[in-house]
């Protein structure tokens, strides 16, 4: 299982800096939603020129025009670039297209998706090269959560997923048992005193929880 780094700073050089952290024990680098609108798609030129060996992933989280905001995105050096499951199949299918051009790739993000089993397959069924099992920030809030919701349909719809939302060592070894490709950790990272450190804790508790 991959680990990704979702980074919700705001600046360029808080996220230069952040992926210098944990770099070393990430696969994916994720520019989130909120870097991505307050810095502009120059902050993911920057950081893939930092890190080329790192696949590098634009959240855009895109609801239309989904050939030409996938297009702009990978021009400049995504890897991975989001749609929104929510988003009409034309919008998905046009992103593919895109992906399929540059050769890179579209994630289906399913936040807000209701039956996010039906919808993973249909996404899949469309090109998506994986779907993400996503709560958000907000939904994350609310008392109670927790990410069994989303594990259960990762494991349900038998496509290739990954899982955000809370991810921490606590609970990446439950992330891992249900099957996902990724595990993706915000918080559990940047929020933490030494960014570093807790990239390289959320990587050895991938590599001591082998899928049994």
């Amino acid at each position: 299982m991959k680990l990704q780094v979702a980074m919700d700073v705001l600046t360029t050089e808080a996220a230069l800096t952040l992926a210098g952290q944990v770099a070393e024990y990430v696969d994916i680098i994720e520019l989130g939603t909120p870097l991505i609108k307050a810095a502009g798609l120059s902050a993911v030129t920057a950081v893939k020129e930092a890190h080329p060996d790192k696949i590098v992933f634009a959240d855009m989280k895109t609801m239309d025009a989904g050939e030409l905001e996938a297009d702009i995105a990978f021009t400049a050096g995504a890897d991975l670039v989001t749609v929104l499951g929510t988003a009409d199949d034309s919008t998905i299918a046009g992103a593919v297209k895109a992906a399929k051009a540059h050769n890179k790739g579209i994630v289906v993000d399913l936040i807000g998706v209701a039956d996010k089993v039906t919808r993973a397959k249909e996404a899949r069924a469309l090109g998506a090269k994986f779907v993400e099992m996503h709560a958000g920030l907000d939904e994350q809030a609310k008392p109670g959560f927790d990410l069994s919701g989303l594990l259960r349909a990762g494991a349900e719809a038998r496509v290739p997923f990954s899982v955000a939302g809370g991810v921490k060592v606590a609970t990446i070894g439950d992330v891992q048992q249900a099957g996902a490709e990724v595990a993706v950790a915000g918080g559990a990272i940047y929020g933490a005193t030494d960014p570093a450190q807790a990239a390289k804790e959320l990587r050895s508790a991938i590599l001591w929880r082998p899928v049994i």
